[in-house]
């Protein structure tokens, strides 16, 4: 070993250098005729750290991972070559084996824009099987049947006048805390006799809802929000005051239809022209007959007996043996009330499907338009009732039936939209079911809007 003393000029240091290298050493040698071509197309940009694949064997340590080998053996493929032609000195035999894939060079690295859906509206209802109509109040070429007619007039009857207890118009008016409040002396009921706890109480829990559904809008909280913190409660209130516990307010937001009480439109693909597929949807809520009411629980226990207790028109193994009746769906201020209709058109349609099926299993004998089920939708403040019913002239199988929707009462947006001060009696009727009957749906929207909001 030569020592390096500072002594030694810097040439011979060089010199001492190359004279203590190993006598052994790769001869110099011209490159090979393949890579002193010209190349037309340029090679494909090597992966970082990658080596040529003649390189020597003595640095093929670092391709020690099978992964790193795959890609160092295809790193030099032309274009428009396969890594099975590189090296080969015959040409590629075609057969009728062949398969080709594009080059990677020609082959985007970002990822493949997705199309939009086609968007589905109630109208595609129309051309369902069976078909699903929905339409206004305003125009209906055949006058909406009776009970219809009298459904629509239970809603309206509380929602112009007398819908404010009269104990409470100096409340409302005094607090501070839910701002500046218009009304009229129509809007409270005189003859309310409730004492000032019980009014008190109320107050409590509509101011609650009150500010909840004020927060929703004004922060632009999404459905979650709206269902948690003001329809749920909502619901639940009405309950407390008028349903003298024969409700059971049911979630059934993750719960599917099913599908022998759906509608089906045109699906073709290419091996089948014939397909058509489900519309089915999910709404929110839903309420039925409770199973802890006592008068309630003993129909149930009869209808376990003979053995027929799937009675609900979902699949859930729980919500499908109780008597289920309206349906709520919901959206954020800023929802969509378009697909809130389409939602809430499919969940009513099975389930007036569904009691068909019912009255006939029972035979008992009924008259199709005296079927009507009232339905809601919810977006922000914006409340809308739909009144379903089957149709005879529509001529269809039994289960086949079309539905017609249409939004009964779609309070204005503002001051007491969300405030169920409403006198309970009145909201009693409109919700409870009639007889089941018919063969076809429909529903329908009334033309009257109330000035002031209230509650479903």
């Amino acid at each position: 070993m030569v020592s390096e003393s500072p002594c030694i000029p810097q040439y011979d240091r060089i010199s001492a250098w190359v004279a203590s290298a190993p006598e052994f050493c790769h001869p110099l040698t011209p490159p090979s005729d393949d890579d002193s071509r010209p190349h037309s197309t340029p090679l494909k940009r090597k992966r970082a750290m990658s080596l040529p694949a003649n390189a020597p064997a003595s640095s093929l340590y670092r391709s020690d991972s099978p992964k790193r080998r795959r890609t160092d053996d295809t790193d030099d493929v032309q274009p428009e070559q396969s890594a099975s032609q590189l090296g080969s000195k015959t040409p590629l035999a075609l057969n009728e084996r062949n398969t080709f894939s594009p080059p990677a060079s020609r082959v985007s690295s970002s990822p493949k824009r997705s199309s939009s859906p086609t968007r589905e509206t109630p109208i595609i209802l129309r051309s369902a099987y069976p078909p699903v109509l929905v339409e206004s109040l305003n125009g209906l070429k055949e006058a909406p049947p009776e009970h219809a007619e009298r459904l629509g007039d239970w809603l309206a009857e509380g929602i112009d006048f007398g819908f404010i207890p009269q104990g409470l118009q100096r409340v409302i008016k005094n607090d501070p805390e839910v701002g500046h409040q218009t009304t009229k002396p129509a809007d409270f009921d005189r003859s309310d006799t409730r004492s000032a706890e019980e009014l008190s109480a109320i107050w409590k829990e509509v101011k609650k809802i009150f500010l909840n559904a004020r927060d929703c809008k004004d922060g632009g909280r999404d459905e979650n929000a709206w269902c948690d913190d003001v329809v749920r409660p909502l619901l639940h209130l009405a309950m407390e005051l008028d349903g003298n516990d024969r409700w059971w307010f049911q979630s059934v937001q993750s719960q599917s239809i099913n599908p022998l009480y759906l509608s089906t439109i045109p699906a073709a693909s290419l091996t089948d022209s014939g397909r058509r597929k489900f519309m089915d949807r999910k709404t929110d809520y839903v309420l039925s007959y409770s199973h802890r009411h006592s008068d309630i629980s003993a129909l149930y226990k009869r209808l376990d007996i003979v053995n027929n207790r799937e009675i609900g028109h979902t699949l859930d193994t729980f919500t499908k043996r109780t008597a289920l009746f309206s349906g709520f769906e919901v959206k954020p201020a800023s929802g969509d009330h378009t697909e809130a209709e389409l939602q809430m058109s499919v969940w009513i349609a099975a389930s007036l499907r569904k009691k068909q099926e019912l009255a006939r299993i029972a035979q008992t004998s009924f008259e199709p338009t005296t079927m009507v089920e009232p339905a809601l939708t919810i977006v922000g403040h914006e409340h809308s009732v739909y009144y379903a019913y089957p149709r005879e002239d529509l001529h269809l199988p039994t289960l086949a039936m079309g539905s017609i929707l249409v939004p009964a009462v779609g309070p204005v947006p503002g001051t007491w939209s969300d405030l169920p001060v409403i006198s309970p009696g009145r909201a009693r009727n409109a919700l409870a079911p009639t007889a089941p009957s018919g063969n076809n749906d429909h529903c329908q929207r009334p033309s009257s809007t109330p000035k002031n909001g209230a509650p479903p």
